[in-house]
């Protein structure tokens, strides 16, 4: 009886263990190959669209894309960008270290209400190899609060994900 007790909580722990391997996995495998890819950014919306800069994690490195050509054709928005130093993609990991699994299981969606009351949305793009390119634009609201502009929560996880990498965007020098 106590080996079967020890196996059945070693199982458990194996089990608990795995998930949280595949969740960091998932984030360091993202970027893994030349066409993976993670876009970033804070876009204003509003009465006048305005994206300061959009960034991209490739292969271990940042890009920032100053243009401000997101808000001219945000559906076929392609980033073009220059890369910056190493120490402010040190500041950026926390993007792919702290993806949610969960998030790359929707397809391309909206969360909450972007651009409502004048307010503006995190947007973000993800190419993983094998896979279909995968938008989501998301309330700015995620940011500060597990709810958007209109009171609908977010899911907990995306709300977690917006205030871990809130203060990232203005710690970044372009």
């Amino acid at each position: 009886m106590k080996i079967a007790t020890f196996l059945m909580f070693f199982m458990a722990v194996l089990s608990i263990k795995s998930c949280k391997k595949d969740d960091i996995n998932i984030a360091e495998s993202t970027l893994a190959t030349s066409s993976d890819y993670l876009v970033f950014g804070y876009v204003g919306l509003g009465r006048i669209c305005g994206a300061n800069v959009i960034y991209k994690i490739e292969q271990g490195k940042l890009y920032a894309d100053t243009s401000r050509v997101f808000c001219k054709n945000q559906e076929n928005y392609q980033f073009s960008g220059y890369q910056l130093p190493d120490s402010e993609y040190q500041k950026a990991k926390v993007f792919v270290s702290s993806f949610p699994a969960e998030l790359t299981k929707e397809s391309s969606k909206t969360f909450g209400c972007p651009g409502c009351a004048d307010g503006g949305m995190f947007f973000i793009q993800l190419k993983v190899s094998g896979q279909e390119i995968k938008t989501w634009r998301i309330d700015d609201a995620v940011f500060r609060s597990d709810n958007d502009v209109i009171n609908q929560p977010f899911p907990a996880y995306l709300a977690k994900y917006g205030k871990t990498v809130a203060d990232v965007f203005s710690e970044i020098k372009y």
